[in-house]
């Protein structure tokens, strides 16, 4: 059982992110009743040079690793055991550590439930203005119930990320995100030319009806939809050319002033894409009014998070992006990103760049 991207990597979110930190779900009867360990390992370096009233930079050096016993029954069960570390450097101690846990039945050959550690970070394929791509890299893993279904004509990504889980009595509740990334390809996998209907739609819960916290309850949320367009230009150097559109909602239930000004919000992102293989480029204008993702890339909402009267209520940003991006041998893969968000009010340009090497190896410990 080796590490792979899932069938799509184009024609799905306006946004880049390392197509190689995909991992599939796809189980291979190949690797029935095989005792495998697998060790997956990224080091990354990413450096947020934003000045933004509603974005500070940070920096993260580091490496994430999750290696993990692996046994499989036919083609359909696959259970995993292992670890989950994050080291970032200059700090003595890991700043993540802990169990990494996951079973997975398949429905049918490419529908697939999980329970445990999920497919989660980039794998769900959200667009930037709801999902900051690096979390991939330092997020704790997300853990619940997923079900994945990737097909020729669709990709359907429902989950439950449980963040925080509570019994009778506890003085803090319970916390859990719900997420649903949805595409419909409208078009033929054969056809040079393709579209595709995205939906996506996050959700944030803070709260229990177990539980003695007197924390108010949080209940907030992202919708976005669009269309995907995309030609294949059968160059060997310029492969395809695209243009998405997706328009992005906001909505809080239960507004909290001096932590979320705004209760409701909306933007709309446009973007063109060139994939010239190993690089890739994307143009995208965002425009928002009153918009907050609570998982977002923080630049594209009208607050900082961190100190809330920090404003811009309106946004009239470009985003510029290029990657390269390449397999080196079977189970490395190197991607260098450069990103750019220039405020076009203010005429200043907040960027980013880093680096990423994936190393997954796999290794057959007994066949039973």
């Amino acid at each position: 059982m080796c590490l792979s991207v899932f069938v799509w990597t184009e024609n799905m979110q306006a946004q880049w992110f390392p197509a190689s930190l995909l991992h599939s779900p796809a189980i291979a009867a190949a690797d029935s009743n095989q005792l495998l360990l697998v060790a997956d390992v990224t080091g990354f370096f990413k450096n947020n040079e934003y000045f933004s009233a509603v974005a500070v930079g940070q920096t993260y050096p580091g490496i994430a690793l999750t290696p993990a016993l692996t046994y499989q029954v036919g083609g359909r069960f696959r259970a995993e055991a292992g670890a989950y570390a994050v080291k970032f450097s200059g700090r003595n101690d890991f700043s993540a550590l802990q169990p990494f846990l996951r079973l997975q039945y398949a429905l049918s050959p490419s529908f697939h439930m999980v329970l445990g550690n999920l497919y989660g970070g980039v794998n769900h394929r959200l667009i930037e203005p709801l999902y900051q791509w690096e979390r991939h890299y330092v997020a704790n893993p997300e853990s619940g119930l997923q079900f994945v279904l990737d097909n020729a004509r669709w990709f359907a990504d429902v989950w439950v990320d449980w963040q925080r889980y509570i019994e009778r009595g506890d003085d803090f509740p319970e916390t859990l995100a719900f997420g649903l990334s949805i595409a419909w390809r409208m078009t033929p996998p054969e056809s040079r030319y393709s579209l595709s209907l995205p939906l996506q739609l996050l959700v944030q819960h803070h709260g229990g009806q177990i539980d003695v916290s007197d924390e108010p309850m949080v209940v907030l949320g992202n919708l976005a939809a669009g269309l995907c367009s995309h030609i294949n230009t059968g160059n060997r150097w310029l492969r395809s050319i695209g243009l998405d559109i997706y328009a992005a909602g906001y909505y809080d239930r239960y507004p909290n002033e001096s932590l979320r000004p705004f209760d409701r919000g909306w933007g709309i992102y446009p973007v063109l894409h060139i994939d010239a293989a190993p690089f890739s480029c994307m143009a995208g204008y965002w425009y928002a009014e009153k918009f907050y993702a609570f998982q977002g890339e923080m630049l594209f909402g009208t607050f900082n998070p961190f100190a809330p009267t920090q404003q811009i209520p309106v946004r009239n940003m470009l985003t510029l992006k290029i990657a390269y991006e390449q397999k080196l041998y079977k189970n490395v893969s190197i991607g260098v990103q450069a990103e750019t968000y220039t405020d076009l009010e203010r005429s200043a340009t907040d960027y980013s760049f880093g680096v990423h090497i994936r190393f997954s190896p796999c290794f057959n410990l007994h066949t039973f």
